[in-house]
């Protein structure tokens, strides 16, 4: 694991001030509010206290011809067919459609493409299926903007059309009799963070005349799943459709759901939108990414308890099977750069297999970027032709990037922090030469992974009563992360391993009180402090009962040293790398790069002390306050030039190796390169 940047909001605490006063919250709540830009009484009012009004439907341009045409076809009994998505929104837009127009007794079915066959939205042959066996309408949900190509070829079949989509808008409308999305420039409704979900149940609402009320008693349980599992800013209208279907959900009819969350084991009394994002959105995605997303489709649609609970279990099934590939290609990735060390010194991390599953990879990419800290693109390969997913740091954008390297890719889209592309298998070398190229040039030193901190936390904070507080602020989703706290000057006293060393329960010593904390994924050997220290640590907190009882659960995120100088070390760091990649630094960078002989010795008689050392190795860096990290990894590049230990290249253990001998420091080839002898 790479050390990470940790960003502490700017807060105005006067502001917040009056803001707590006003709306008669908790001084720490009004901060987290400030900092996530609610900053007058009216906004907080609006967020607190759930009152977004909901726009009228018909807002969204071109509903009224949707309704129209599907009013027409219901009078006429045509065959419509709601054309989905294989991703969680997608599914969930479906159901709710079809469910919808099957209450109505249209003659309805529905169609969602294969991912590994199909890809994603309309395509040529399955419009061509659909015209052969009778449709006549055809209505998208959650895709659909961007198919100018296949909506013509509809066209010239003679099926209609009528797209309800919520991506970003191209230069140019597809030709459907209605385009519902709220990103054409156009449409005058407000709200423009609507998932897929979102849009599909806005038209369900304006067949129903806008009638909310009806449809969220049928529906809200799906829209809140969808919502949550497309990641759109819980603000404004998404903020309010998935309080009010988070409450569905725990009480839900819809029989399939019901047999999900028990295959899953959420417990409807403990419901919150972190539940649904990490238990009940991934089993959906993994029907569609690994096998057919029809199967979580006809789940959400079931009305047999037995056939409920099989279609559960075969989701569920899924779901373990796409967690032991992403941990297959977790495992080559890591023998990769096992391989090849070097790769960690890119700015940029590009990798493909020909086994990698190409619906896992987005997922495993974003591991990958979390553990090492820089963008990364991991491409499947078949056939000649490489299918990537991308994930990035904040500030640097990977559109930007595959837009500055389109000469080599078929096909690129997405966002600044996410995006998909394709290439020809013969292009990897250059394309990977054209990114380096284009992030040397426009990111000289490249931005760090970064932890949004809410705020510290002090002593006299850490009590139930205020933690209970945090809830006015749920559901807690993008863009209303739950609060990241940091606590500093806390020290260690007690280390003790839980579930065979796979993870820690840390007792710590803050400000009087005892806090006992966990920190999933680290075990003893890595876990590099020891009792006494005194540590600063970013964790998540909130309320757990037991046994009648409420505990503070308290979940750490990163831990590091008091004091340690990130911008300091993120900076040398820089340097280091451009060093590893042969790049032009300063003399004088380069003179405070080189270590002494008696700093060269204090790093190994305390490696020798340890007897090795297991953990991270950038992270080690803290126990030599005298040294730049600089210094530090240039001091363990000639402890292993000369044959004295050996780093593990994913950076993650030291080991001593047996030497008779005395060395000289003088003949390592680091040293002679940086003296330029």
């Amino acid at each position: 694991m790479s050390v990470k940047n940790w960003n502490f909001t700017k807060i105005d605490n006067i502001l917040a001030k009056t803001l707590a006063q006003e709306c008669g919250i908790s001084q720490m709540v009004a901060e987290i509010l400030v900092s996530r830009g609610i900053t007058s009484y009216a906004q907080a009012d609006v967020f607190l206290n759930d009152e977004q009004v909901l726009e009228d439907p018909f807002s969204l341009i071109d509903m009224d011809r949707a309704v129209q045409r599907i009013s027409r076809a219901l009078e006429q009994d045509e065959p419509i067919v709601v054309y989905g998505d294989y991703d969680c929104d997608g599914v969930t837009s479906t159901a709710i459609l079809y469910s919808y127009l099957s209450m109505l007794g249209a003659q309805v079915s529905y169609y969602i493409p294969k991912r590994e066959t199909e890809g994603y939205g309309l395509n040529r042959e399955a419009i061509g299926r659909l015209a052969e066996q009778g449709a006549s309408l055809i209505i998208t949900v959650d895709n659909g903007i961007s198919a100018l190509d296949e909506i013509r070829y509809a066209n010239e079949l003679g099926l209609t059309v009528i797209v309800t989509d919520h991506h970003q808008v191209g230069e140019e409308l597809p030709e459907a009799y209605a385009v519902v999305d709220p990103h054409r420039p156009d449409c005058p409704s407000e709200f423009k963070h609507l998932a897929g979900v979102g849009v599909a149940f806005k038209l369900v609402t304006a067949l129903e005349n806008g009638d909310y009320d009806s449809t969220l008693e049928q529906f809200s349980d799906l829209l809140a799943i969808g919502t949550i599992g497309d990641i759109v800013p819980l603000v404004g209208e998404n903020r309010t459709l998935v309080r009010i279907g988070l409450e569905a959900v725990a009480h839900t009819d819809n029989i399939g759901l019901a047999a999900l969350m028990e295959t899953a084991g959420i417990s409807p009394q403990k419901l919150t939108a972190q539940n649904v994002a990490f238990g009940i959105v991934p089993r959906i995605n993994a029907a569609g990414r690994m096998k057919d997303a029809a199967i979580a489709a006809e789940l959400l649609l079931c009305d047999d308890p037995e056939r409920a609970q099989i279609l559960a279990q075969e989701v569920d099934t899924l779901n373990q099977k796409r967690r032991s590939l992403e941990d297959g290609i977790m495992r080559d990735i890591e023998a990769m750069i096992a391989e090849d060390p070097s790769l960690l010194n890119n700015r940029v991390l590009a990798l493909y297999h020909e086994d990698w599953h190409p619906g896992i990879i987005g997922i495993v990419a974003s591991k990958v970027l979390e553990r090492y800290g820089k963008p990364v693109l991991l491409m499947s390969a078949e056939n000649g032709q490489l299918r990537g997913s991308a994930r990035s740091v904040e500030f640097f954008s990977l559109y930007q990037m595959l837009t500055a390297c389109e000469k080599t890719l078929t096909q690129y889209g997405g966002h600044t922090q996410a995006a998909g592309f394709s290439l020809p298998e013969a292009n990897f070398a250059e394309f990977y030469r054209d990114i380096e190229a284009y992030a040397r040039k426009e990111y000289p030193v490249m931005p760090a992974f970064s932890y949004e901190v809410d705020r510290v936390l002090h002593p006299q904070e850490l009590g139930l009563e205020q933690i209970r507080e945090l809830s006015v602020l749920e559901p807690f989703g993008a863009a209303n992360q739950v609060p990241l706290f940091c606590i500093k000057k806390a020290v260690l006293r007690g280390i003790s391993p839980v579930s065979e060393n796979r993870h820690l329960r840390l007792k710590m010593q803050y400000g009087g009180m005892e806090i006992t904390a966990m920190y999933f994924g680290m075990s003893t050997d890595r876990f590099l402090f020891r009792v006494g220290e005194t540590l600063d640590f970013l964790c998540n907190i909130s309320i757990n009962p037991y046994n009648g009882r409420e505990y503070l659960s308290v979940m750490i995120k990163d831990i590091r040293p008091s004091g340690f100088e990130q911008k300091k070390f993120f900076n040398a760091k820089a340097y280091y790398e451009m060093y590893r990649r042969d790049e032009e630094i300063t003399p004088q960078i380069r003179h405070r790069m080189i270590p002494n002989r008696d700093q060269t010795a204090v790093v190994y008689k305390y490696l020798r002390k340890c007897g090795a050392y297991t953990g991270e190795v950038e992270l080690l860096y803290s126990a030599f306050p005298m040294l730049n990290y600089c210094q530090y990894r240039v001091i363990l590049d000639v402890l292993e030039e000369l044959g004295l230990i050996r780093v593990s290249p994913l950076l993650d253990r030291i080991d001593l190796c047996d030497c008779d001998h005395k060395v000289d420091l003088e003949a390592a080839p680091t040293l002679r390169r940086l003296k330029g002898s």
